[in-house]
């Protein structure tokens, strides 16, 4: 008993100096004066900022489950205040700096999830279906039972995806705000124009009937399941595209893209324009020069020297040229 008090005064002191950080850390941002705003200090308030996020993470082991959900939201509420601190600090800090100030930030990022995964593990994403009578048609034309894509039943999504699902006739956007760095998963739609002005962690495109999808840059991979008859506009570092039907896609990947289990795949180079896509693809790091539209392989074609007939390059004449329009029509 008698060590009970020296307990609740260590975590008193330790609750003393967690708001103490706290208090430096807003009343740096509060501070702030763009009139005046420099480097300099800029680079100040954001180490204060990251050192709180960083004791944040460390605290972790050391809480009571019952209180680690919502420890992790109020990370995650910190590094995303430490996010648009660097995004509206843009516009006077260096290119160099700014891409060093976001990795800091994205690496917060996995951080937090990496610990909440071992530490409050949630279940896999996934659609979950009820069990409904069904015709002699309609079996043969339903999708198997364990298929994970799902259709337009009920379904649960995992935390860390969001996006759009089981939508038809719309036009559907989101901008970088939302979008930095999230994993996005666009599901169930049908005749849907979807536009993403932003920079996404990954994209994940599932079960699309007759969709225009416009995006910004993806850092990582975008995987394209069980599309037919769109027009997808992204650009990534890796493509992974399988059980897809006449798709064309207008794309700038920097690594070798994937086909598999897909017919009348077209490509064309990415042509997509809006304001601040050039800051996005800095922000995304995604390099310019290094562009394989043209170069996927197709995982049901081993012959070597005999091209694939699964996919091939969107004649010129066929191309569209300008999405302006797009953005705000629903495809015919």
């Amino acid at each position: 008993m008698s060590d009970k008090p020296n307990i609740l005064e260590r975590l008193s002191r330790r609750d003393a100096q967690r708001l103490e950080k706290l208090q430096k850390a807003h009343k740096a941002r509060e501070e702030v004066d763009a009139s005046d705003e420099n480097e300099d200090y800029f680079s100040g308030a954001f180490k204060i900022r990251s050192e709180y996020v960083e004791q944040l993470l460390a605290e972790v082991p050391t809480l009571d489950t019952k209180v680690l959900p919502s420890h992790f939201d109020n990370i995650k509420r910190e590094v995303n205040e430490l996010q648009k601190y660097v995004v509206t600090s843009s516009f006077f800090l260096k290119e160099f700096n700014m891409r060093k100030y976001l990795g800091i930030v994205q690496n917060l990022q996995t951080k937090c999830y990496e610990l909440e995964d071992i530490y409050v593990p949630r279940k896999k994403f996934g659609f979950t279906r009820k069990k409904l009578p069904k015709s002699p048609s309609q079996k043969q034309n339903s999708v198997d039972e364990n298929d994970s894509a799902g259709k337009l039943d009920s379904n649960k999504w995992d935390d860390k995806l969001f996006g759009f699902d089981s939508k038809e006739n719309m036009v559907l956007s989101l901008d970088n705000d939302e979008l930095y760095q999230r994993d996005v998963a666009l599901r169930n739609l049908k005749n849907c124009t979807v536009g993403l002005r932003g920079v996404m962690g990954t994209l994940h495109l599932t079960n699309l009937d007759n969709c225009v999808i416009l995006t910004g840059p993806v850092t990582s991979s975008v995987f394209v399941e069980k599309c037919t008859n769109c027009k997808i506009v992204t650009a990534c570092q890796q493509l992974r595209m399988h059980t897809s039907v006449k798709c064309d896609i207008y794309l700038h990947v920097t690594s070798k893209g994937i086909v598999e289990d897909c017919t009348e795949i077209r490509t064309a180079p990415y042509n997509l324009h809006y304001d601040d896509l050039e800051k996005h693809f800095n922000m995304s790091t995604l390099l310019r020069n290094s562009n394989n539209w043209d170069r996927l392989d197709d995982f049901n074609w081993l012959a070597p020297d005999i091209p694939s007939p699964n996919w091939s390059v969107l004649d010129s004449s066929q191309r569209v040229y300008d999405w302006h329009d797009w953005w705000s029509k629903v495809p015919s």
